[in-house]
């Protein structure tokens, strides 16, 4: 019984390799682009992706490849697996394509055996379409549309004058601002925005939601997720705001004008505070809830099935009429206990 026993240890021992060495290895390339504007695809197995803007009339690109092996040798066939392409087409258009040939065969290393990060310059008039399949994509400010897609780790995007998409399965979406329309969706993971001027349509599954400056045509959908929303003013466009299994923290400035539908579950309150300014008294009520801010507006329809609903007031800045457009409804605060 001893030696059957031995033999599953021997044959593990004798399996674990040998120390292993990063080793590393570099591919650059630029693409000078049209004036009008560029257009990027990266389309990836796996690997995070950095996009960054410039002043410059080209893109450039750095992909940088990792693998464990003992020397470059050992490295070698690694490196031999895996598909990278780096394209223009007649338009001016820049692709990155990568992919690694899998084989079927048993292996103690961990997949993918090559490891990517992509460091892309661009124009600050650039579209972008970027995939990767694992791994973060983080955008900073550019001129144009994006569509940024993955599967696992964060999306970021910056100061963006255009629309965005954001799709990811289990990582989270954070967007800073967007003139154009934000579409941003997560299976699993939270999305946080800040100026959306163009409107918005933020989706998830157990995620927190939470919109800081919310404008223009804007939809929330949450399941199992804590929402907070704050309305940037004045408010222009209908919005609809609804979760299930969460609690929904809706902010108003004082002046704006809106007529608030709120709905929760029966044993839960909607309760309102701080916007007797607006004409709306403090108070809690059972389920439903209607009131007209400051003589009413566009409708703002609010449900949190299996949760509560708070809507808050906020008086404007004292020094309101000196800030900039863009930054007079300043940044949510909310106490986290009124999260919950």
């Amino acid at each position: 019984m001893r030696l059957r026993l031995l033999w599953p240890a021997l044959l593990l021992c004798a399996a674990v390799s040998p120390a292993h060495a990063v080793i590393e290895r570099k591919v650059e390339k630029k693409f000078p682009v049209p004036a009008a504007g560029a257009a990027l695809s990266v389309d990836t197995f796996s690997g995070a992706i950095n996009v960054t803007e410039s002043d410059g009339d080209a893109i450039e690109i750095t992909v940088t490849e990792q693998c464990e092996a003992k020397d470059d040798k050992a490295a070698a066939p690694k490196f031999a697996d895996l598909d990278l392409a780096l394209t223009q087409d007649k338009a001016g258009r820049v692709s990155v394509r990568a992919d690694y040939r899998r084989k079927v065969t048993f292996t103690w290393e961990t997949w993918p055996p090559v490891l990517l990060t992509f460091d892309i310059k661009v124009p600050r008039r650039t579209d972008a379409d970027l995939h990767t399949r694992d791994g973060g994509i983080t955008v900073g400010k550019l001129k144009g549309r994006l569509m940024l897609t993955n599967d696992t780790g964060k999306i970021s995007a910056g100061e963006t004058d255009g629309l965005v998409t954001a799709r990811s399965r289990l990582g989270e979406i954070a967007i800073t601002a967007a003139t154009g329309f934000v579409d941003a969706e997560t299976v699993s993971g939270g999305i946080l925005v800040g100026r959306t001027p163009g409107g918005a349509r933020l989706a998830s599954s157990g995620g927190e939601i939470e919109a800081q400056q919310a404008g223009g045509d804007f939809t929330v959908r949450g399941d199992g997720s804590q929402v907070l929303v704050r309305f940037a003013y004045p408010i222009m466009r209908p919005a609809n705001v609804a979760t299930s299994g969460g609690n929904v923290v809706a902010i108003f400035d004082q002046r704006s004008a809106a007529e608030i539908a709120a709905e929760c579950s029966p044993l839960d309150s909607v309760t309102a505070r701080g916007l007797a300014p607006a004409g709306v008294p403090d108070g809690a009520t059972r389920a439903r809830f209607a009131a007209k801010l400051n003589g009413g507006g566009p409708p703002v329809l609010i449900r949190a099935a299996g949760g509560k609903v708070l809507l808050r007031g906020d008086p404007p800045p004292a020094d309101f009429g000196a800030l900039p457009a863009a930054e007079r409804t300043g940044d949510a605060k909310v106490p986290a206990a009124e999260k919950k």
